[in-house]
């Protein structure tokens, strides 16, 4: 009898067990945020081609990683505990790029931290609303109007990209704000949070010149490297945030079910 008990019990725990581990597995997510906050970054050299209508001709453009970090971009405040950077040089110009990227998991978060970066980027420099126009460049990719794709017909990138433009003594560039929907526990989707993702974006040169200058340069990157298959929005950044809004935010998520 004793031996049928400690059986059961055995058996028992070992159930306990397995079902908290299927629990576990099914809540929480599978990648630890500070890699998700690089995910958006291409780890790699850049190259895309630049048609000369005047010429009938096409130019390389390409771009060497010098390296990255897991921090702020140093040119920007903290925004949130994760974040990352890539830096780059231009070899045929000596000109120095970076592509930065702060990540987040809620939604007030997020939007406290864009109020946040644009008091400083008004602070420290000229700081605007832009549209960026890439209809060239999907015309260009023979892509249907709704974005450019890539060969695994992923989603990248819209035809207008709302963004904020930033000018200062040491970067130019723009921002912009990414939304991943989560994966909401479906079967098999595995590489995505449970909940809802965001991104502040940022593309820029850390050569003093005027934004003007690199806007062609700085959308060419911007469409060859924009990789996210699975965007709920895109864009929208939030270049004016009331006190009111930020609130409003906070009030929702309390009476979410």
């Amino acid at each position: 009898m004793k031996k049928i008990l400690a059986g059961g019990v055995i058996v028992l725990v070992a159930g306990i067990i397995f079902v908290s581990l299927v629990f576990l597995s099914g809540t929480t997510d599978p990648t630890p945020p500070q890699v998700r906050a690089g995910w958006y970054l291409p780890h790699q050299d850049i190259a895309w081609t630049v048609p000369e209508p005047t010429v009938n001709e096409s130019r390389q453009e390409r771009l060497v990683l010098n390296g990255w970090q897991d921090a702020p971009a140093p040119q920007f405040p903290a925004l949130s505990p994760y974040s990352r950077y890539e830096n780059y040089t231009d070899p045929r110009t000596t000109n120095k790029y970076m592509i930065a990227t702060w990540y987040f998991t809620d939604e007030r978060t997020f939007v406290e931290s864009q109020k946040k970066l644009n008091g400083f980027l008004q602070a420290s420099g000229n700081f605007s609303p832009v549209e960026l126009n890439f209809t060239g460049h999907i015309a260009g990719l023979g892509q249907p109007a709704r974005g450019i794709q890539d060969p695994q017909s992923r989603y990248t990138l819209p035809p207008i990209l709302q963004a904020s433009g930033y000018e200062s003594g040491n970067t130019s560039g723009y921002f912009f704000t990414v939304t991943i929907p989560g994966s909401g526990g479906f079967t098999g989707d595995t590489d995505y949070s449970k909940h809802e993702e965001y991104y502040l974006v940022y593309y820029g040169t850390t050569t003093p010149t005027s934004l003007t200058s690199q806007a062609p340069f700085l959308k060419g990157m911007i469409a060859e490297t924009c990789r996210f298959d699975r965007v709920a929005r895109m864009g929208d950044y939030q270049h004016q945030l009331s006190d009111w809004e930020v609130e409003n935010i906070t009030i929702r998520e309390q009476v979410s079910p």
